[in-house]
């Protein structure tokens, strides 16, 4: 199905910000971290906690080997029904966050390092539409991830990147822990190319949360540059494979400027109610001197959070380079992304590891 798209460029930035999906988070799993630099990340077993459960969950070794034979812990599964799927909303957006000033970066247009090239799927083939630009294939490697529960389910939109456990989604900080004084986000599930119109909400199947990292500056003091969040995931879907394997994964690009031509992709709210994916491409300009963001006029709403913002994304395919992820709308409809550098990549490694 093809959905509709936008193209405005360069509106002006107002000065409200909002962060695009709710922060009602979980119960805390884990010790806390370590107060870190700007650099470092942290991370923690996605806690899961169920109607009915007095405290989070506690898995065995025994217990995750076997949720991975069954693709996840099948009482999660259970519990994020079609109907819960499309009834989750994206929650109140948080206050304004604490900033951390960092050194402003010159505008560039310098090429970015690339650490993996998109990988294609196994399992899922023949999904895709014309060339580019613009976009005509809403790609299988993004989609929609669910989080929380008690009548409060909300959602954010994530992507598969190609790692070598082929189990590593990218998505916003605020989307796996809500930040300075919150705790990790609960209940988490991956639903590739989610869509509330088809009567298969999910067409190959969901995937389970295992591990969720976030960067210090994010969880300890809400740093907006640093609003960039990994989840770690059980094999699952139809094939019960990884989720790379299942629906394909998107490279990752660092260190490049932060103008450039860029396909984004989420669920936001304020466009078909978040129920189905929705694009929006044109060119990704400096946010500006104070901060380390790049910023594009989709007028994308709550529950685009996360959703990958794609370099050299290829219709054919359906894949691209990440280099940022959505993070935050203002009342101008201007949203913006951190500069992904090389602590996104040692993030990126990281959550690949916590395998």
């Amino acid at each position: 199905m093809i959905l509709s798209g936008t193209t405005r460029l360069g509106v002006a930035a107002a000065a409200a910000v909002l962060f695009l999906t709710g922060t009602t988070a979980g119960p805390a799993q884990a010790a806390a971290p370590a107060v870190g630099s700007d650099l470092s990340s942290s991370g923690a077993m996605a806690p899961v906690q169920l109607p009915g459960d007095k405290t989070v969950r506690t898995y065995t070794a025994a217990d995750i080997r076997s949720f991975e034979r069954t693709g996840g812990d099948p009482a999660v599964l259970a519990y994020w029904t079609a109907e819960r799927m499309a009834a989750a909303k994206p929650l109140d957006v948080p206050g304004d966050a604490v900033w951390v000033a960092n050194t402003a970066r010159a505008v560039a247009a310098k090429t970015p390092a690339v650490a993996t090239a998109p990988v294609a799927a196994k399992h899922v083939t023949g999904m895709a539409a014309a060339a580019p630009p613009p976009v005509t294939n809403w790609s299988i490697t993004n989609g929609k991830l669910f989080f929380n529960g008690y009548e409060s389910g909300s959602w954010c939109s994530a992507s598969a990147v190609n790692t070598p456990s082929g189990r590593v989604l990218i998505t916003a900080g605020h989307c796996v822990h809500s930040g300075q004084g919150g705790t990790w986000k609960s209940n988490v599930v991956f639903v590739p190319k989610y869509n509330a119109f088809n009567s298969d909400h999910d067409p190959v199947g969901r995937f389970q949360a295992y591990w969720l990292r976030s960067f210090n500056e994010w969880i300890n003091n809400s740093n907006r540059n640093r609003d960039v969040g990994w989840v770690t995931t059980y094999a699952g879907g139809d094939w019960n494979d990884t989720v790379v394997n299942t629906v394909g994964g998107h490279g990752m690009a660092y260190n490049g400027g932060t103008e450039f031509d860029v396909s984004v992709f989420g669920y936001p709210s304020n466009k078909d109610n978040g129920d189905r994916m929705w694009a929006c491409w044109g060119t990704a300009v400096d946010s500006s001197s104070s901060d380390d963001r790049s910023k594009i006029s989709c007028d994308f709403g709550p529950g685009s959070s996360g959703g990958p913002w794609l370099w050299n994304y290829d219709n054919n395919s359906g894949l691209g380079y990440v280099r940022s992820v959505m993070s935050t709308v203002d009342t101008a409809g201007v949203n913006r992304g951190p500069y992904f550098d090389t602590a996104v990549n040692d993030g990126t490694n990281a959550a690949n590891n916590d395998w």
